[in-house]
């Protein structure tokens, strides 16, 4: 009989081991097929779309294409049912649920208000840093409304309306831009996020998670998008600052989908960020040194955005040592 029992146990353990090794098998085939189909149908989009398009029409700008940037935004979600179909995965673990049991709401809370609080920081030590760029009469908004057509605007009245529109954005904004935001979020914290996490350590899993976020973006710096083209050392600067911004971002927006196992708290998160990042324009003369802020892609700006993302990642560092 006890030999029996131990027959039974190495072939549990076997069969145990297959397993592993299938889980392990389908993870990396996964990771494999959604990084290959989302950098390769995002770059082709983006060129065709974005970089063709705005040499081909020099009257128009990044700016002026909103709808052709936010469907860019949908392909990691789309890159998801892609690598699920060709991996058959199905829809389990899909890493959407809204996990708010044993306090874990305050990750929901975290990710809602934290992007406004870290923003601010950041326009405040921007406008430290670069102090003439700082502009209490508005004047870079109130041009950019009269090239709009707004006429008789005040410094005052731009004041007030920054001020609502501030709180409008930090109350409402993420769940705005939840729609967008989903079709990254479910993409990066979603799927790619939860494949990674089982092989690599924190420290490492958020430098290249932030790397390869960042490198998503690539097409969007050289055509402009968040730097524009008017600063020393570009591209490569303006990628280098992408990357650094989606590291810091994205250790955020990972910390609270690991403590919930959910990418929701990340969708609201980047809503929010996205909600509440041009804030500091407002208070700019010509816009800002947009390589260095004010928003919080910025350098400068994005410090107390870079410092809360080492605290997070030294708490998360810390329960894995307990863990052990």
């Amino acid at each position: 009989m006890i030999k029996g029992k131990r027959g039974e146990t190495m072939q549990d353990n076997d069969m145990g081991s297959v397993s592993n090794n299938e889980e392990k098998a389908s993870a990396t085939k996964g990771t494999v097929i959604y990084l290959l189909s989302v950098f390769v149908i995002t770059y082709i989009y983006e060129y065709i779309s974005v970089i063709r398009y705005l040499n081909e029409n020099a009257d128009r700008t990044i700016a002026s294409i909103p709808v052709r940037l936010a469907i860019a935004m949908f392909i990691p979600a789309i890159c998801v049912v892609i690598a699920r179909l060709l991996n058959k995965e199905g829809l389990k673990n899909t890493f959407l649920s809204f996990n708010l049991k044993e306090g874990r709401y305050k990750y929901y809370l975290l990710t809602w208000f934290a992007p406004s609080l870290l923003t601010i920081a950041g326009v405040v030590i921007y406008f430290l840093c670069f102090r003439s760029d700082y502009s209490p009469e508005m004047e870079y908004i109130i041009a950019t409304y009269e090239k709009q057509g707004v006429k008789g605007l005040t410094p005052a009245a731009m004041r007030t309306a920054a001020i609502s529109q501030g709180i409008t954005a930090i109350l409402i904004g993420p769940v705005i831009n939840c729609l967008t935001c989903f079709g990254e979020e479910w993409g990066w914290r979603g799927y790619l996020l939860p494949k990674l996490s089982g092989k690599l350590k924190t420290l490492p899993l958020m430098l290249v998670m932030g790397c390869i976020w960042g490198l998503w973006h690539l097409p969007l710096i050289v055509a402009g998008h968040n730097y524009g083209r008017e600063y020393p050392g570009y591209p490569v600067m303006g990628i280098l600052a992408m990357i650094l911004f989606c590291f810091s971002a994205g250790t955020l927006l990972s910390y609270a989908t690991l403590k919930t196992g959910s990418c929701v708290p990340a969708i609201i998160g980047h809503g929010a960020i996205n909600g509440f990042s041009s804030i500091g324009i407002f208070f700019t003369k010509d816009g800002g040194k947009m390589l260095f802020g004010p928003s919080p892609a910025g350098m400068v700006a994005g410090i107390p955005l870079f410092i809360f993302a080492i605290i997070l990642i030294w708490l998360m560092i810390r329960d894995e040592e307990k863990q052990k």
